[in-house]
């Protein structure tokens, strides 16, 4: 990766006398090279030298330049953020989390960074310009609605089991039979009377309700610090998550030192998972939500074919089973219980005019963010002398205010479609 504030003093150290402007835009730039991230000055380097596109030194620079921000696209996205909270850590407030940013961007690979973005960057969503960039970079519609709504939305990782009148789905606390046409609730016994088989289920059961579930993979807190998981894809063993060698089978890990006397009783759960792994499913007719905000209240809705329903267990006022005539009235009782917007799991159930108003307000969040970023910018060079100093940064700044009205004019367009389409929608 190249230092792109080298390869910024090189070419200004290679103009000649007749490129003394240029070399000028080339010399402010440095000057607050530590001030701003390299997508910052890229930007403001092609705004300031496009009159001068004309001259193939120019040009030659400016495209080296984009390549090698193209070739780094999360780093620069991560150093860009970095930058956006460093500006804003008054009284060291942002400390932890611009450390955790540092630890990122240091990484070897794109890969552990995304990892460490999703498990470790996220805690930190607090922070306006973090939680931005989370939502920005986020193409899982679900982990984009978390991150806008205080509402939680979670794939449903469940048991299912075939049957004569379609398949049995344990679901939070429940069973539901899918069947051909429609989901209802259901009593095991009711089409398993196998007591092998039945006596089987309940374990399964079990599982899910002490399992720790992510993804393929189920553990199991034996002791405070022995936890054995189970993966559902290639049913392999790990222990304290390392995967158990060949040698190593189940028996012999529950009749060693390892595990306590009196946790072998897990024995019957990890070897039942193992024995069923194909039986744990991820559900995608059903989504379950929930709101640390309304701690009682937990709700799993399903998208079935022509059909629309909602199971929710509140421990204050017992479960109920719901079947909607439409998503609208479910996405509104959804928004106001547990704020968490529905409109994206429910997408094939919706009028056009519907999916039209909510694409205008995905379109006004993000005018809306790119806003935030331009002011912050505009507020920067506001307060520094180099406006009064530098004409080329003046004119910089003049584009950034033209900029800002293009998208307070467009934002003003998108919230006048929005209110014209919600009147359309109430008629």
């Amino acid at each position: 990766m190249k230092n792109l504030k080298l390869e910024l003093f090189k070419f200004k150290n290679n103009l000649t006398i007749e490129q003394l402007d240029i070399s000028k835009i080339a010399q402010s730039h440095l000057e607050e090279y530590d001030n701003f991230s390299e997508l910052e000055l890229n930007e403001s380097l092609k705004m300031t030298l496009e009159p001068y596109s004309y001259d193939p030194d120019v040009k030659i620079f400016l495209e080296n330049v984009q390549n090698e921000i193209d070739s780094y696209p999360l780093v620069m996205e991560l150093k860009d953020l970095y930058k956006k909270v460093e500006r804003k850590n008054f009284g060291q407030l942002y400390r932890q989390p611009l450390i955790k940013l540092l630890e990122i961007i240091n990484k070897d690979n794109d890969d552990a960074r995304i990892e460490s973005v999703i498990n470790e960057l996220a805690m930190y969503d607090w922070i306006p310009e973090i939680k931005y960039f989370l939502i920005k970079m986020n193409n899982n519609p679900i982990e984009r609605q978390n991150l806008i709504n205080s509402g939680k939305g979670e794939k449903v990782y469940t048991l299912v089991e075939k049957v004569e009148d379609g398949h049995l789905a344990f679901i939070s606390n429940r069973w539901f039979l899918i069947g051909e046409s429609d989901i209802k609730q259901a009593i095991v016994e009711d089409y398993i009377k196998d007591k092998e088989k039945i006596k089987e289920i309940r374990i399964l059961e079990k599982v899910l309700q002490i399992g720790d579930i992510q993804d393929d993979v189920i553990s199991f807190k034996i002791d405070e610090n022995l936890v054995v998981s189970v993966s559902t894809k290639n049913k392999s063993i790990s222990l304290n998550g390392t995967k158990l060698d060949k040698e190593t089978t189940l028996e012999t890990l529950f009749n060693s030192p390892l595990i306590p006397i009196l946790k072998r009783d897990y024995y019957n759960l990890v070897e039942s998972t193992l024995n069923n792994s194909d039986k744990f499913v991820d559900l995608d007719i059903a989504l379950k939500v929930t709101n640390i905000l309304n701690q009682f209240n937990e709700s799993i809705v399903f998208n079935y074919k022509d059909k629309i329903y909602m199971y929710s267990d509140d421990k204050r006022y017992g479960s109920k089973f719901y079947a909607y005539e439409n998503a609208i009235e479910l996405i509104q009782d959804v928004q106001k219980d547990l704020d968490y917007d529905l409109s994206k799991f429910f997408e094939n159930k919706l009028s056009e005019e519907l999916k039209k108003l909510r694409k205008l307000e995905d379109k006004e969040k993000q005018v809306d963010i790119k806003l935030k970023d331009i002011n912050e910018s505009i507020e920067l060079l506001k307060n520094s002398n180099l406006i009064k100093e530098n004409l080329e940064i003046e004119r910089t700044f003049n584009n950034l205010l033209i900029l800002k009205k293009k998208l307070s004019n467009e934002l003003f367009d998108i919230k006048e479609n929005i209110a014209k389409t919600r009147k359309s929608l109430i008629k």
